[in-house]
């Protein structure tokens, strides 16, 4: 029996691939999880529309993607933390701080995006990779400062 995939199957194939299967193995497995339709002419031109539908919406969410990118390169997100005499901070810059950081200043990502080895625990100036999808990948800019203490005055008022 001949059948289209809807969802990509491991050892069969990609999403839209037609594909010969046992009869049984349709009926049984492939029909009833929805992972395949049979292939009828009318079945047929349904993917090619989703097949379609779905190109044209990863092309718009490249773009997108490209245009926050180029936004993302351009910005310096500065951060202030408490530090010791040496420029150790006492906590860190994380991912999920960068993420916020950038929300704060208009360009939402995830902070799963933002590629760090290990958070950020020094004072000075770092370059953090950003990598909104496989093909799209940039640099943010970071300032860690030292973090100004409060006046005595004020811890004693």
């Amino acid at each position: 029996m001949k059948v289209i995939l809807k969802k990509q199957a491991e050892k069969l194939g990609e999403v839209g691939d037609i594909v010969k299967v046992a009869d049984g193995y349709a009926r049984n497995y492939l029909f009833p999880k929805d992972i395949a339709i049979l292939a009828t002419p009318q079945n047929l031109k349904l993917i090619n529309q989703l097949k379609e539908a779905e190109e044209k919406r990863r092309a718009e969410e490249l773009k997108e993607a490209e245009i926050i990118m180029k936004q993302i390169e351009k910005t310096t997100c500065t951060f202030e933390r408490l530090a010791d005499e040496n420029g150790h901070l006492y906590g860190s810059v994380s991912e999920l701080d960068i993420a916020n950081a950038l929300e704060e200043k208009g360009l939402t990502i995830d902070k799963n995006n933002v590629k760090m080895e290990k958070h950020i625990k020094d004072i000075g100036n770092h370059i953090v990779e950003i990598e909104l999808q496989e093909d799209i990948k940039g640099e943010l800019k970071i300032k860690v400062k030292k973090q100004k203490e409060k006046n005595t005055d004020e811890k004693n008022s």
